[in-house]
């Protein structure tokens, strides 16, 4: 698997989490569709390479049409471009929640040579759910059914613990805990890397990022991933003028 695969893969995955079709990533512009599942959401939004796909209620499509779609997603990340999208969402209800970046794997980098005493599992992995780097872990389980786990010792002491998630389409998410005291050393890059490798050798993309990520950038660097997508995502509005809008 190369590079260009990978891409290629990931806009298979986000075409079906944002309701459009795999070449709306290589249009080059920003395309508005109707959300799928939201929750308690009325917007998510994915930048992808040269590309933007906002995913809203249907009853903000035409809005978001008239402002976004056909424009060049570079203006997305402008103060003027958050601003007006903020506006849109305050109308409806909603306002921006927060923005996170996913990252995935250099594939032309080599394999990476684990420096503590790993542990791979690959199955029971209830009974590890009382430990605390574990639980760190686990708070990913309801994104999709864990299928591996990565513990690595130091002096026979469990530092950190890592686990991927099956998400489909050849996607494994990833999430990693360590140890306070090893917070500052390297065993947070080490791990994050054998089990990237552990991943790919299943013939899987790891990747992660979102709300429960809490891999760091430097750590994700020198571990050979880069960021892939950014998502954009809404909540509802809890102000004092909720009522008075009728917007709730």
């Amino acid at each position: 698997m190369d590079n260009f695969e990978v891409a290629k893969i990931v806009k298979k995955h986000l075409s079906k989490e944002y309701n459009c079709a795999e070449n709306d990533f290589d249009s080059y512009k920003i395309v508005v569709t109707e959300l799928k599942e939201n929750g308690n959401k009325a917007m998510k939004a994915a930048c992808f390479g040269s590309s933007a796909i906002f995913s809203v209620l249907p009853k903000m499509v035409p809005d978001f049409k008239r402002i976004f779609e056909g424009k060049n997603p570079d203006w997305i990340f402008e103060t003027n471009s958050l601003i007006m999208l903020a506006e849109i969402l305050y109308l409806h209800g909603h306002t921006i929640d927060d923005m996170y970046q996913y990252s995935v794997p250099d594939f032309s980098l080599p394999k990476t040579d684990a420096k503590y005493d790993i542990e791979i599992i690959e199955s029971g992995f209830d009974k590890f759910k009382s430990e605390p780097l574990a639980a760190e872990v686990f708070d990913l389980e309801s994104h999709g059914p864990i299928v591996l786990m990565l513990r690595a010792k130091k002096n026979g002491k469990t530092i950190a613990v890592a686990g991927a998630y099956d998400e489909g389409d050849s996607l494994w998410q990833i999430n990693l805990a360590v140890a306070e005291e090893e917070r500052f050393g390297f065993a947070g890059e080490n791990v994050l890397a054998v089990i990237k490798d552990a991943v790919i050798a299943k013939g899987k993309i790891p990747y992660f990022g979102g709300p429960f990520c809490k891999i760091s950038p430097n750590t994700a660097n020198s571990a050979g991933f880069f960021p892939c997508w950014t998502q954009i995502v809404s909540r509802p509005r809890e102000d004092e003028f909720l009522n008075l809008h009728g917007t709730r």
